[in-house]
């Protein structure tokens, strides 16, 4: 309320005030109808410029408050304006709102356009018609001036989590208005607001002009036409009142002001009630309260109910005391009084909701930071007010965390008491052991530390528990208020954070008493197990709680540095292996390794125990260690094995079977391990009819028969190694070496233990792949079984044909074996010529598929400390080296054993061992590839060479048949250049026809077909009866009647004519011979067509072929053989071996050769056979036309040019257009052209380049 000297100035509101309207200053009322002058008098029309404006502005504001006090609302009038004691409407009904949430951005956006002010004028004051109007107290004032004009205000409101959000926020919005009009004419510019702010912005409009207002589009468009549609309105915007004792001082009406400060007081009290009971709202909308915790939903709802009850009655009653404290009859300081106190109350309940919501808010939080994290976790959720009996009726277990009891269960809160009470509370009076004792008795659950932790403790105990439990077991939260203490009948309140068991149709608080670790049990060593034993957790007759299930026993090996010396058999990270024993049962001996087979000797055991029960496995107890003892080795019982049965063992009548043999060589005891055959598998490639590829031997069959041995297609149980390389570089004693190691061979032994009997000269195990199968004697195995292929090296001394059985052997193994583990590369380590490594290590490379690559290991032999020298070689190479390499010394595993100096020899063999035990780590390590990819490159490699071998053979063929063909085609050239041309004079009569002159004819008789009159005036046939030779309608010459003759143009008279001719028996001389060769020609061209057509397609096979193979294969280089052969070929011819051996060598470079083209040229290696096609299928077409021509047609077509040549030229390849002899020429202007003979020629020069250069054909048959 602004006041003006003895006048009030108040804004409209939206409200029509017209001049003379009375007012009550007590109530803030307006008497509309009711004054004091006629309204013609006061309101009569003024004349006014329509074009003019008194004052026009924009202004914005961030805040309802701000908005109130810019509309010239003082603190009174806002109160008024809260009280409903007067209301805003049309463009001040934005005024009105109030707050829709705690935190709440918003930008009111106002524009006020001024036209004029009208006001009583001083003569109508004094001329009140309507005088007894006075009379009445309720008028104390009458307004005596308006404002009119325009106004309207676009309001954005967006609700915030928090205080710095909406200030972020409104000066998001805020920042959308850049421009600010100063008149009417003034447009605004706008900025755009984040995405994320526009999608929740409420846009609303207050304003006296009709607009819809619902997007930011109209939001702008309205904005931007305010101030233009603004200037037009006449509304009210502020008016004037004057107290009515101005006008008569008998109406003095007693009027007292407000204190300002019961006034302020009472606006912030309503304002601090909504806020609080905005929060209240809030926490109706939480999360947590949709579906959870219905009691405590109620809890807020009931002291909501009571807070609004509260603040109604504190609106009422400020509302009804505020005029009566205006109105100077009443008796103030009673009135003063009841208005505190309302004020007082209302202020109380106000901090009583408060801290009910400050309290709430922190409850809320705790729950959803236990119960959100565990239902993310999938535990089930109950908290939705589900009956106890829903919980029982499952025959599975349920293990729930509760939320209930008195504490977080009762249906009204302590504070709502409070609420509800009109007492005003006075704490200072209360003795302070009161007060604590009150406080301790109202403490909230989650305002002790110590319940907090306990349910934080409880939440993380059964996340723990869950991932051990049985699938069955359930695990959720629930609200449990009653339930079962363990042994008792009677059901208790349980506590928040309780573990409750939902079992057997009953409830019980298993709080504490989930399963927890056991203490470590006690180890003893008995006989070859480990005897354990505990305590249980039963004790009486009481059933516990949580029945225990079963025992579980876990153990496995683990390394003992101080112990297990330098060659230790397990790794930090062995698998544990698992017993779950009989809940009554207190102790077992663990006898047997996860694989089957006995323990470890000499070897630390690790163990631990944990109780398993129906909701669950406990943890681990602490590790107890205990070591097993030592016991006899594998290779030591087969000694003692063969000691007491080498006569039956070392008969070598046996059949199938290879004798056991003991070399008693003085300090070189060896015994040899007798096999058995299993299987043998003779080659697939026809190239070695009737020869064994593959031999699958069982070792040492007889010894400790009872262990069985895996099916070697069996690739859990399986483990197949290869061991492949260069001949001569101790592959065969590596291999004995590894099983000496796998057999636990000592150096102390009476004798060492080998498989390969590599004695003598006599090594029949190398000439096949030989497949030595071993059970599973010794832990050490892991319960796999052994299978080692010893594959024969290659570029031994038996040259490529051995090399290429190796291969063709190697397939069938693949075919035999499904699986491999690893496959070894075995060379010496010093041996770096890239010549030998070559070939051997593409030998090798070709055998596998791509799948392999990283199953490919090196092991390098006769090893010192230094680094291989071979390594740098076979990464150059392109061997995987970086897959593991293995450096091993096998002197003490030679057949013939130096033992003058044994330290040394004790040396090697422990170094020795050192690689074995990285072999056989490696090989535990990996898992199985299968063969079926090796198997279809090598099937695909023994294909492509034999078909390699048959086209060969053609393209030797084809390329004789082609030289015989241009030779013949160089002597048909020849003969049709030799076509007979010698010419006779010979002169004969021959008729001519002669022209006439114009005008003039010749008359000819059509019956004798003569000429009668050679120059006749009369050129018209009807004319010709007039001719001088026409007598008596006949003619004088030929005396046939007139009609028989006609008028011609020309005359035709006989001529003697001399010319030369080509005898005809010359003609057909040299048809005949010309016809007769071309005959054979031609059958010969048909039957190189045929062959050509097929070496075409053989070739295109083989090129298919061959990239098959180059995307399957890991490697496939013909080119590296072709080298290594020229050596052999040279040595072979240095030591004069036989012929056939030449042979041989050259056959096989030939097919790698071969090999080398259809790689490096893919189906364009089929380019020339395509060739050779259209050049001789081109000539046997034109052969074929001239051959039917008539033999005078034929003599006359070999003197015309022939294009043949450069016809073909232009359809040539152009690999092979850049070697072909240049094109003949066509004939021009200045140029004959080339004949038929000349083109042959050319084609014959063509055939020659296609067969001597550049292609596959060139490449093995070139003929000198």
């Amino acid at each position: 309320m602004v006041v003006s000297g003895d006048g009030i100035i108040l804004p409209a509101l939206g409200q029509d005030v017209q001049l003379g309207m009375l007012y009550n200053v007590r109530t803030s009322e307006l008497f509309a109808g009711i004054s004091l002058w006629d309204n013609a008098v006061v309101n009569s029309e003024q004349t006014k410029d329509e074009s003019k404006v008194q004052n026009a502005e924009f202004f914005y504001s961030t805040s309802i408050e701000d908005s109130r006090k810019k509309s010239a609302l003082d603190v009174e009038g806002s109160l008024a304006l809260d009280l409903k004691i007067i209301q805003a409407t049309g463009s001040a009904k934005y005024l009105s709102d109030t707050k829709s949430s705690t935190h709440e951005a918003r930008l009111d956006a106002s524009c006020t356009v001024t036209r004029w002010t009208r006001r009583i004028p001083q003569e109508t004051l004094s001329s009140m018609k309507y005088h007894r109007t006075l009379d009445n107290p309720r008028f104390t004032h009458f307004v005596a001036e308006v404002v009119e004009g325009g106004s309207a205000t676009i309001s954005l409101v967006r609700s915030a989590s928090s205080e710095e959000e909406a200030k972020e926020i409104a000066g998001d919005l805020k920042a959308t208005l850049i421009g600010v009009p100063v008149n009417g004419s003034a447009n605004l510019e706008y900025k755009d607001v984040s995405d994320a702010n526009r999608e929740k912005v409420k846009i609303s409009y207050s304003g006296a002009i009709a607009e819809n207002v619902s997007t930011w589009e109209d939001a702008r468009r309205v904005a931007n036409d305010m101030p233009t549609m603004l200037a037009k309105q006449t509304n009210t915007l502020y008016y004037k009142l004057l107290p009515v004792d101005l006008l008569d001082s008998n109406a003095n009406r007693l009027i007292r002001s407000l204190d300002s400060g019961i006034v302020n007081r009472t606006a912030v009290a309503l304002k601090t009630g909504i806020t609080a009971r905005l929060r209240l709202d809030e926490l109706l909308q939480h999360q947590v309260l949709r579906n959870w915790f219905p009691k405590i939903k109620g809890q807020i709802c009931g002291l909501r109910e009571s807070f609004l009850e509260g603040e109604s009655d504190f609106t009422e009653a400020a509302r009804r005391l505020l005029p009566e404290l205006r109105d100077g009859n009443t008796d103030y300081s009673t009135k003063i009084s009841e208005l505190r106190k309302a004020i007082s109350l209302f202020e109380q309940r106000v901090r009583i909701a408060e801290q009910f919501a400050d309290l709430k808010q922190n409850e809320l939080e705790v729950l959803h930071s236990t119960v959100a994290s565990m239902l993310g976790q999938g535990f089930q959720n109950h908290l939705g007010g589900l009956k106890p009996e829903s919980l029982t009726t499952v025959s599975a277990p349920r293990v729930l965390l509760s939320f209930g009891g008195g504490q977080i269960n009762r249906s009204r809160h302590l504070l709502e008491k409070k609420m509800q009470s009109t007492e005003l509370c006075d704490d200072s009076d209360e003795d302070d052991s009161d007060n604590e004792e009150k406080e301790k008795s109202e403490e909230e659950w989650f305002e002790s530390s110590q319940t907090v932790n306990s349910v934080r403790a409880a939440c993380a105990e059964l996340i723990s528990l869950r991932p051990s439990a049985p699938e069955e077991v359930i695990f959720g939260v629930a609200s449990v208020d009653k339930a079962y203490r363990p042994g008792e009948e009677k059901l208790v309140t349980t506590r928040i954070g309780d573990i409750i068991l939902g079992y057997n149709d009953r409830f019980t608080i298993v709080t504490g008493m989930l399963p927890k670790a056991p203490t470590a049990p006690t180890l003893t060593i008995e006989e070859q197990g480990i005897a354990l034993s505990w305590e249980t957790d039963q004790s009486g007759d009481l059933e516990p709680a949580i029945p225990t299930t079963s025992y579980v026993v876990r153990y496995r090996p683990i390394p003992n540095p101080e112990k297990d010396g330098v060659l230790p058999r397990v790794t930090a990270n062995e698998t544990f292996i698992e017993l779950e024993l009989n809940p009554t049962e207190s102790s077992v001996i663990p006898r047997k390794n996860g694989t089957g087979d006995s323990l470890f000797d000499d070897c630390d055991y690790q163990v631990m125990l944990s109780v398993k029960t129906i909701i669950g496995l406990s943890g681990w107890s602490i590790p107890a260690v205990v070591r097993t003892p030592r016991w006899p080795s594998v290779a030591s019982r087969m000694l003692d094995f063969h000691e007491r049965n080498h006569q039956t063992l070392s008969n070598p009548n046996r059949k199938g079977t290879k004798p056991w043999d003991m070399d008693k060589e003085a300090g070189n005891r060896t015994l040899f391990l007798g096999h058995t055959t299993i299987v043998d598998r003779n080659c697939s490639d026809p190239r070695f009819p009737d020869t064994v590829a593959v031999r699958i031997v069982d070792v040492a069959a007889e010894f400790e028969a009872s262990i069985p041995a895996a099916d070697l297609a069996d690739k859990n149980n399986t483990i197949v190694t290869v061991f492949t390389g260069p001949s001569g570089h101790g592959q065969s004693t590596q291999i004995n070496a590894f099983v000496s190691y796998l057999l636990g061979g000592d150096f102390e032994d009476f004798a060492r233990i080998m498989m390969i009997d590599d004695r003598g000269t006599s090594q029949t195990s190398s000439q096949f792949v030989t497949c030595y199968r071993i059970r599973p004697f010794s832990p050490l195995f892991r319960g796999k079984t052994m299978l080692i292929v010893d594959a024969p090296g290659f570029g031994d001394s038996k040259g490529y044909q051995r090399d290429t059985f190796v291969m063709a052997a190697m397939s069938d193994l693949f075919s035999t074996v499904s699986h491999v583990n690893a496959i070894f590369f075995t060379c010496r380590a010093m041996e770096s010529r890239t010549t030998f490594l070559t070939p051997v290590y593409t030998y090798v490379s070709q055998l596998f598929a791509k799948d392999v690559q990283d199953y490919l290991g090196t092991i390098y032999t006769f090893a010192d400390s230094g680094k291989p020298a071979a390594h740098d070689t076979l990464q150059k190479l392109g061997w995987p080296v970086q897959n593991g390499e293995i450096s091993v010394n096998n002197s003490a595993f030679t057949a013939t054993l130096d033992v003058t100096d044994i330290n040394h020899v004790r040396d090697m063999w422990l170094f020795s061992t050192r690689g074995q035990f990285q072999i056989m780590d490696t090989l535990l390590k990996t898992t199985p590839v299968p063969t079926d990819s090796s198997a279809d490159v090598m099937r695909d490699r023994v294909d492509l060479e034999q078909k390699c071998s048959l086209t060969e053979h053609k393209i030797f063929k084809t390329a004789t048949k082609a030289w015989n063909l241009i030779e013949n085609l160089d002597c048909l050239a020849d003969r049709i250049g030799n076509a007979p041309d010698a010419e006779v004079s010979i002169t004969e009569d021959r008729v001519v026809t002669q022209d006439l002159p114009e005008g003039k004819g010749s008359t000819r008789c059509l019956h004798c077909n003569i000429t009668c009159h050679e120059i006749c005036p009369y050129s018209n046939d009807e004319d010709i009866r007039y001719c001088e030779t026409i007598k008596d309608e006949k003619c004088v010459v030929c005396h046939c009647h007139w009609t028989e003759h006609c008028n011609m143009r020309y005359m035709i008279r006989t001529k003697r004519v001399t010319r030369t001719m080509v005898p005809e028996d010359m003609i057909k001389a040299w048809s005949d011979k010309t016809n007769e060769l071309e005959t054979s020609l031609l059958s010969a061209i048909d039957a190189y067509l045929k062959l050509q057509q097929e070496l075409r397609d053989e070739l295109l096979d083989l090129s298919q072929l061959t990239k098959n193979l180059m995307t399957k294969a890991l490697l496939h280089d013909p080119s590296a053989f072709i080298n290594y052969i020229d050596r052999l070929i040279h040595t072979a011819r240095a030591y004069s071996f036989p012929p056939a051996k030449l042979v041989q060598f050259a056959t096989a470079k030939n097919t790698l050769l071969l090999l080398q083209k259809v790689k490096e040229q893919g189906s364009a290696a089929a380019v020339e056979p395509e060739a050779l096609l259209d050049i001789l299928g081109s000539v046997r077409t034109e052969m074929h036309r001239r051959m039917q021509l008539e033999m005078h047609q034929r003599v006359r077509e070999e003197k015309v040019p022939c294009s043949l040549y450069d016809t073909l030229y232009e359809r040539l390849p152009p690999s092979i257009k850049d070697k072909a002899p240049a094109p003949l020429g066509e004939k021009g202007m200045s140029t004959q052209g080339e004949l038929y003979p000349a083109n042959l020629k050319a084609v014959v020069l063509l055939v020659k380049t296609v067969l001597k250069d550049g292609g596959v054909v060139a490449a093995l048959a070139v003929k000198g």
